[in-house]
């Protein structure tokens, strides 16, 4: 059978990068980053590793000619001689601005959902919170995912992967999330990194405590935790009730929930997922009826929870 693998070499899928320990025919014997191992198909993991090859490559091609157009644009408004409007004719929407979300943004392709309105929305954020808060923002597309973040580029590196600390919007085929992410990737943590000093500053700061219970009533943001176990997926659901924190879990064999004060709450943060990799997401959802009739305005939406977030941002970015 034909398929990319060979043993000793390594390779991702979906949950993560891993090394081919051995093949025998169609069974493909694999060990992920975090120490666990798989057995399983090798068809259908060459097909998935096809894929993300794919994905990769139509990302870097996205960005290719985003770049293009913005070049030939910026030429030509050296170019032009500025002209006036007519006094009866309603001002031209300015090109490449986000429109909002459309029904078919939420219809997954032969490749999983495209949502070609991320680089226009998060230009526009990136641009209007630059504008509010008089620092310098900017957007980066999520490799292989429909979301985009936006962060100061002096705190974000693309070749981080998910440790970075950033706002971020994602959709799905529900509908639409957004708000502010930190992650951490498999392995031992370093000091500076924005996980960590966003845990030291939840840990040390009553202010910024009372700032982000505030921002979850007022907004009604939930903390949503995704780590790697068996596989990467949802582990908990948090959110904040009165004074207090509800922890949500739900696997295949039960459901639980308890209560949990703020050291309840960091100390779980601190130890969820050892050594491996977790992400944490403070968001709001859209279902995609209300995203797609909300139209342009649900930007400003995003907009006034990445502000009220800027406390969380700030004491995640320090390092």
């Amino acid at each position: 059978m034909a398929h990319p693998f060979e043993v000793g070499k390594m390779y991702r899928n979906r949950a993560g990068e891993y090394t081919v320990l051995a093949i025998d025919g169609d069974r493909l014997t694999v060990r992920y980053v975090n120490g666990s191992t798989l057995v399983t198909s090798a068809a259908t993991q060459a097909r998935i590793w096809e894929n993300i090859q794919f994905e990769e490559q139509a990302a870097r091609e996205e960005e290719r000619v985003r770049l293009a157009q913005e070049a030939r644009l910026a030429s030509r408004k050296r170019a032009a001689k500025p002209a006036p409007a007519p006094a009866a004719e309603a001002p031209a929407r300015a090109r490449g601005r986000f429109a909002g979300f459309k029904e078919s943004d939420f219809v997954p392709k032969a490749r999983g959902l495209a949502w070609p309105g991320r680089v226009s929305l998060g230009g526009s954020l990136a641009g209007e919170l630059s504008r509010r808060t008089g620092q310098s923002y900017a957007k980066w597309l999520v490799p292989l995912q429909p979301e985009v973040h936006v962060a100061r580029p002096e705190c974000y590196d693309p070749e981080a992967g998910n440790r970075n600390a950033a706002f971020f919007t994602a959709i799905s085929e529900k509908g639409v999330t957004y708000g502010f992410r930190v992650g951490k990737p498999d392995g031992r943590l370093e000091p500076t990194w924005p996980w960590v000093m966003m845990l030291a500053s939840l840990a040390a700061d009553d202010e910024l405590r009372e700032a982000v219970a505030g921002m979850m009533r007022g907004r009604g943001l939930s903390l949503d935790v995704y780590a790697m176990d068996v596989s990467y997926g949802p582990v908990a659901h948090i959110s904040l009730t009165g004074e207090r924190f509800v922890l949500e879990r739900e696997t295949a064999q039960e459901a639980s929930s308890r209560e949990l004060s703020w050291d309840d709450l960091i100390e779980y943060l601190q130890t969820v997922a050892p050594e491996a990799r977790a992400d944490i997401y403070w968001r709001n959802a859209v279902n995609k009826e209300d995203a797609v009739s909300t139209g342009p305005g649900i930007a400003r939406d995003m907009l006034s929870a990445f502000t009220a977030l800027l406390p969380r941002y700030d004491a995640s970015a320090r390092g």
